[in-house]
């Protein structure tokens, strides 16, 4: 997991929270990792799962809620860590589509150990979307609020719901979303 992921979650305990939780939060986990997380770093997922576990018992909240709020919380943070012209869409649809081979891309270009999710698209309706997430992760959660994320961003509130499914012998999660009309 990039670091630049550790620093969305350091800033989002602090806002549902404080400094002082988060510094008791963290003081309580055993990472693999002894060196300090770093923006362009690339630490173990595990480190990333104790710190989420950490901080869920400390705040008293499941799982699923806390990755769904992170997600959405995310997205216009990610925003302002990328380029303006990878978000400048009129619609969430037309972002969304781009997110695999524009996003992705530069993510693997700048990070060359990263490891994203990868996506394919169903499009087969103006106002209506599958996305194909697939990734080892299986962050689904943090998923549907990166959606909602997305859907906040554009002003654009997107219905969705998702089903789990087998594809080359793995696990993938199908996103069925429907947009507003004019998409």
């Amino acid at each position: 997991m990039k670091g630049v992921i550790f620093d969305l979650v350091e800033e989002f305990i602090i806002e549902i929270s404080d400094e002082e939780t988060f510094e008791e939060i963290f003081s309580d986990c055993n990472f693999i990792t002894e060196e300090p997380f770093v923006g362009p770093g690339t630490y173990p997922d595990e480190d990333l799962m104790e710190l989420l576990n950490k901080a869920i018992t400390k705040l008293d909240i499941p799982l699923p809620d806390a990755l769904r709020s992170f997600g959405k919380w995310s997205f216009p943070n990610l925003v302002k860590k990328i380029p303006p012209s990878f978000v400048d869409f009129e619609h969430p649809k037309t972002f969304l589509m781009t997110v695999e081979n524009i996003v992705h891309v530069e993510v693997r270009k700048l990070y060359i150990d990263a490891n994203p999710p990868r996506f394919d698209f169903e499009d087969n309706h103006p106002d209506h979307l599958v996305i194909n997430y697939e990734s080892s992760r299986r962050l689904y959660d943090l998923m549907d609020g990166l959606i909602e994320g997305v859907g906040e961003y554009f002003n654009s509130p997107i219905k969705y719901s998702r089903e789990i499914a087998e594809r080359d012998g793995g696990e993938i999660c199908k996103y069925h979303l429907t947009f507003a009309t004019g998409a």
